[in-house]
């Protein structure tokens, strides 16, 4: 397998314009700032391309296996960004190839509008209206109208009301998709309306908001529950420090209403201590859900087959999934910050899922799975010649003798780096090795109401070794390479017996130049 990336010619262009007074003027002490202007367009290419020697055929007589993804992937893309006081536009044209997986989760070009907003008002009272986040409540994207009252010095309330695009997509001709019909025909677009509240308190130690949102599809959908075409949210994000050591923050999204009504789709809970100046200690815990309105996720995988009366041809069942992962770390800095010891790990779990027969008959449970990870990271900021060093050991394994819990692996990364030109341009090269190990058996398949006993036996084995560059050229320019050639060995045991694939080879590559006036 060989793989090859470019992301060259990337240009950000920024510039700042402002009113200037004549020099035989004089500039009046009192007059009011000309207003700011910032412009930034970056473009950038990408190329993927892997490939392999065939392994063996699985049957006597049958074709050989391709070890490496069939996958040619690339693009290009500009990105165009502009932001005055009353002005905030940030949009992105990306072409690529009409392969369904060469861009995003729809294939082909992308054509993203992420902000077309313009303020008016004044610093106290303002209306935005266009395509917008609403920032105090989750960061919700909507296009429609907010309105934002500043309450004093600290704190301030909005209230919003539109449409609301499709959460995940990135293309205008995707953020409003068409009603799969049973038939196989598409009917009128599906286009939420949602409206909602928020406010925010902040000062120089905390700061706190709080917000709710409605989301409501009112177009026909067939056999759609209530609860399906209707979401109402609440969200809430605050940071606290108590005290200079210590720091205190956290987010969450509660669904009110709806499919997950009752549920927490998405919540981080995090403290980080800095008891001594050499020593800091970090805890997070988070549990993320899926954050949709349901009829989207329903009308987005259903795919009817009109040749077959109506008979949905795809088998997929929409499931809602979680994650729970709880991290801790600590770090202590030695001889004056030259050198730092981090040691970290964290706790995975994933709940049990049931899925729905197609048939009625009951259900597939796939049982929960668990994990951990540990990570030592030795640095010396100040070694031999000069260098930044560092070596990192990981390891990832499984909790519980369940069938999910089956994968382990180990990692190896040293890096050396080192900056050049009074710290405008820096090298680091880095060798990495891997070795994942997945145990799973190799029984025979008998019945596809216990998919769990497909599961086989995998063992790769992976090395990289590469360099990394950057280089501030001016004020204005900068100048960023990376080159990674890499190695992989896998083995597979199935039900139908040992596959040695083929070893792979690989090379990526990457390169930037970035132009900015400021």
């Amino acid at each position: 397998m060989q793989i090859a990336r470019f992301a060259a010619t990337t240009f950000t262009v920024g510039a700042l314009l402002s009113g200037a007074a004549s020099a035989q003027e004089e500039v009046r002490q009192d007059a009011p700032p000309p207003e700011e202007l910032d412009i930034r367009i970056s473009l950038s290419s990408f190329l993927y391309r892997e490939t392999g020697d065939e392994a063996p055929a699985l049957i006597d007589q049958g074709a050989e296996l391709q070890s490496a993804s069939p996958v040619r992937r690339y693009f290009g893309d500009l990105r165009f960004e502009v932001e005055t006081e009353h002005l905030d536009v940030d949009a992105r044209v990306r072409q690529t190839g009409a392969r369904r997986y060469q861009s995003g989760a729809s294939g082909a070009g992308e054509y993203d509008l992420r902000t077309l907003s313009y303020r008016l008002g004044s610093k106290r009272t303002w209306l935005t209206l266009g395509r917008q986040h609403i920032d105090w409540v989750g960061a919700t994207k909507i296009d429609g109208v907010s309105v934002t009252r500043r309450l004093g010095e600290r704190a301030g309330v909005t209230a919003f009301g539109g449409t609301f695009p499709a959460l995940g997509s990135r293309s205008i001709d995707t953020d409003y998709p068409r009603i799969h019909a049973a038939d196989g025909t598409s009917s009128a677009l599906l286009i939420p309306v949602t409206a909602g509240l928020g406010g925010a308190y902040q000062t120089p130690e905390y700061h706190a908001d709080l917000g709710a949102a409605a989301v409501y599809a009112p177009q026909e959908f067939a056999d759609a529950a209530s609860n399906e075409t209707t979401r109402v949210f609440v969200t809430s994000t605050g940071y606290w420090r108590p005290h200079d050591k210590v720091d205190l923050y956290h987010f969450a999204l509660l669904d009110a209403a709806g499919a997950n009504a009752g549920g927490l789709t998405n919540g981080s809970l995090g403290l980080d201590l800095r008891p001594l100046p050499t020593v800091r200690i970090s805890a997070t815990v988070h549990h993320i859900s899926s954050d949709l309105l349901q009829i989207a996720a329903r009308d987005l995988l259903a795919d009817p087959d009109p040749s077959a009366i109506g008979v949905v041809q795809n088998n997929i069942a929409v499931t809602r999934t979680s994650q729970d992962t709880a991290r801790g770390g600590v770090s202590l800095a030695l001889a004056r910050q030259r050198f730092e010891i981090s040691l970290s790990g964290s706790v995975h779990r994933r709940p049990a899922i049931d899925v729905a027969l197609a048939d009625g008959s009951g259900n597939v449970t796939f049982p929960e799975a668990r994990s951990a990870d540990t990570t030592l990271t030795i640095l010396d900021r100040r070694s031999v010649a000069g260098l930044r060093a560092s070596l990192s050991a990981s390891l990832t394994y499984p909790i519980g003798d369940a069938a999910p819990n089956r994968a382990r692996a180990t990692a190896v990364r040293a890096a050396l780096s080192r900056a050049f030109a009074g710290g405008n341009a820096q090298v680091e090269a880095d060798a990495m090795g891997q070795r994942l190990r997945s145990n799973g058996g190799a029984d025979l398949c008998m019945t596809t109401l216990d998919p769990l006993s497909c599961y086989g036996t995998s063992d790769t084995s992976a090395a990289q070794l590469g360099l990394t560059a950057s280089w501030r050229v001016s004020r204005e320019w900068l100048l960023l390479t990376d080159l990674h050639f890499g190695y992989q060995d896998h083995t597979s045991d199935l039900s139908t017996g040992m596959i040695e694939w083929p070893s792979v080879y690989s090379i990526s590559s990457f390169l930037r130049l970035q132009w900015r006036y400021r």
